[in-house]
């Protein structure tokens, strides 16, 4: 990742950091970390107590959340926070940084854990989704609608919207989730790979030849593909892990043959696909993570 991009999304996640630990009883205020349990049936966004529309999304996996980022998307990741701590702390290294990763556990940010995150970068922009157990606001600051929506400042530029998910980022791109989920603008249709896949960490981007710098500096191996999917979750034998590129350039399919090879996965080339898939002790997840995911 080059100086520009890292500085970027370092500043926004260092100043959202500062603003959420500000908040952190703000936030909460209205539950007991001690008195909520985490179980997903019979949630209700209403319970928030927030007049106006909410924010009520599926958010079982990265399919789920790529739909309600704008057009613009080139790079999101989606994490169930139930999984082991070991591909937590493998993707929280490896992956750009986000609030709801470092800030997950019951009592911090939320009554209650977040269960499950989102974290996306689009062309002009950045949002984070937090799946987490509604609980009664209680008092806010002064709000701006949108779509009949509440965004709700935290400062001058960062925003959060109540519901399930909880969306949170600057004004504009905040404004552009809502219109997507309130079908005033398109989502993007060039994310094909994560359909069909099911883990606990999921990563996707689209490549392509990216004109911006910054952003290829973002997308895993430089972008040299059209897409890219990861998933990994844990099993028996360690984790399983499974990472697919569509119509990789020369470069790339090379990098992802010596990645296989070094560490024993299996490596399955096509015409329009490349795949890798395979078993990875959680002594080598953090370091296979960041060799697949680095730029």
């Amino acid at each position: 990742m080059n100086q520009k991009t890292l500085a970027t999304i370092s500043v926004a996640f260092i100043a959202g950091l500062m603003i959420f630990s500000s908040f952190a009883g703000f936030v909460m205020r209205g539950g007991d970390s001690d008195e909520v349990e985490s179980t997903g049936s019979a949630w209700s966004p209403e319970v928030f107590g927030v007049d106006g529309r909410l924010i009520d999304w599926d958010f079982l996996g990265i399919g789920d959340a790529l739909g309600m980022y704008p057009e613009d998307l080139v790079f999101a990741y989606w994490i169930d926070l139930n999984t082991s701590q070991e591909l937590i702390d493998a993707a929280r290294f490896a992956l750009p940084p986000s609030l709801g990763m470092l800030y997950g556990s019951p009592g911090t940010l939320y009554p209650s854990k977040i269960e499950r995150l989102s974290w996306a970068f689009f062309d002009n922009g950045w949002a984070e989704l937090h799946w987490v157990k509604p609980y009664p606001l209680g008092t806010y600051g002064l709000a701006i609608y949108h779509d009949g929506y509440q965004m709700i400042p935290l400062d001058e530029d960062l925003f959060k919207v109540m519901g399930m998910p909880v969306l949170f980022g600057p004004l504009k791109s905040v404004e552009n989730v809502l219109d997507v989920i309130s079908n005033d603008l398109p989502t993007s249709y060039d994310f094909t790979l994560p359909y069909d896949e099911c883990a606990d960490l999921q990563v996707s981007a689209l490549g392509g030849g990216a004109t911006d710098k910054d952003i290829e500096a973002l997308l895993p191996m430089g972008g040299g593909y059209l897409e890219y999917y990861l998933g990994a979750s844990p099993s028996d034998e360690g984790y399983v892990l499974t990472a697919k590129f569509r119509s990789p350039n020369g470069d790339t399919e090379r990098m992802v043959r010596d990645i296989a090879e070094e560490y024993g996965l299996e490596f399955s080339p096509g015409d329009d696909l490349v795949v890798v898939r395979g078993q990875v002790d959680g002594a080598k997840l953090t370091e296979l993570l960041s060799a697949l995911t680095a730029p």
